[in-house]
């Protein structure tokens, strides 16, 4: 009997033991993988921080070219596609990353928060020239009113197409209307009419990104800088230009219909995109706005009337897209400079991987 015992005590020791050593080794085991999840994380942190710094780098080196062409003072100190910092800067490689972007004139477009006043009132003359650049885009006019609603300060919506808090809050997820300035042009999708899970007003949105800003108007309402304004937006500046666009435009492509994308958006004589200048046209900046007036009557042969205090031939607002890539990472930062009358840059918004 105590032999059987001591038999069966062994046995129990001995599964004890087992049972000890397989705990031990899934412990081991747990521990290894959660020591090289950490690593891995840290690695993927470390190439995140990196690809952020090289961002910043590029965005510091954007506004250093920005300071370059202020010093420079070329051409009566106007701001045109014919400027240094108008161009594609192509892929530069840095240790293991690579870096490239470009430099867009934000004011080169239509200021969606230039259609109300300091008091949120929508302002007629503005309100007139969005819905004129709607309809030279193809876009339903009857989407102004609800844009106008977005930003201005009152709760009432805009008859027939307006959308204020009791069209938002009904939308699943709810929001409200912001009643305010657009911060970015993303904003713009929170709309009504231009839903990005609607496949017509997703085409609607991407076709009004390339000729629309989100600009601060704490000084006023942003003029358009007529060197660097697409057709369209020209178009829309009054009845009188509407015709006169593509004439008067620097832009000889439409490549800049590739807003965001920086690659090409400066080949103005892309093979693939459409002329909206004659080949005979030697173009040149404008160097005062009065020249830009004095040629859109020239090709319309007649006096063309438009509000100068809304046209400009410098700008003060860029935006800045770095694209950064290398190892696991991939970012793309963009971010809004102003620049001010010494040729400083300061950052006024800044997002990563979206606009």
């Amino acid at each position: 009997m105590s032999v059987s015992r001591k038999r069966k005590q062994n046995g129990v020791a001995i599964l004890t033991a087992l049972l000890v050593v397989a705990l031990g080794t899934i412990t081991v085991v747990a521990i290894t993988k959660r020591q090289q999840l950490d690593i891995h994380r840290e690695q993927n942190e470390a190439i995140i921080q990196n690809a952020r710094s090289f961002a910043n780098s590029g965005e510091r080196f954007a506004a250093a070219l920005l300071f370059l062409d202020h010093e420079a003072g070329l051409r009566e100190k106007t701001d045109s596609l014919d400027d240094d910092w108008a161009q594609t800067i192509p892929p530069i490689s840095i240790d293991d990353m690579l870096l490239q972007g470009c430099i867009v004139d934000m004011q080169g477009r239509f200021n969606l928060n230039n259609i109300v006043n300091a008091e949120g009132v929508a302002v007629e003359d503005q309100v007139g020239t969005l819905k004129r650049l709607l309809g030279e885009l193809n876009i339903d006019v009857i989407k102004a009113d609800a844009i106008v609603d977005w930003v201005d300060a009152d709760f009432n919506a805009t008859i027939p197409e307006g959308a204020e808090d009791d069209y938002y809050t009904g939308l699943s997820p709810a929001y409200r209307a912001t009643n305010g300035p657009f911060s970015s042009v993303s904003e713009l999708q929170l709309v009504k009419g231009f839903s990005p899970s609607v496949e017509e007003e997703k085409e609607d949105y991407k076709l009004l990104l390339p000729h629309v800003a989100a600009l601060p108007t704490a000084a006023g309402p942003t003029p358009v800088n007529v060197n660097t304004a697409t057709p369209e937006v020209l178009s829309s500046l009054s009845d009188y230009l509407k015709p006169l666009g593509a004439d008067l435009s620097r832009w000889e492509t439409g490549a800049y219909a590739d807003y965001p994308a920086c690659e090409d958006i400066f080949d103005l004589a892309a093979d693939d995109a459409p002329e909206t200048l004659a080949e005979d046209v030697e173009l040149e900046p404008y160097l005062f706005v009065q020249d830009f007036i004095t040629e859109a009557a020239v090709e319309s042969g007649e006096a063309v009337v438009a509000q100068e205090s809304s046209l400009s031939v410098t700008s003060r607002y860029y935006q800045i897209r770095v694209d950064v890539t290398g190892g696991s990472a991939t970012l793309t930062q963009y971010s809004l400079l102003e620049r001010d009358s010494e040729g400083r840059s300061k950052v006024i918004f800044r997002a990563r991987d979206t606009l």
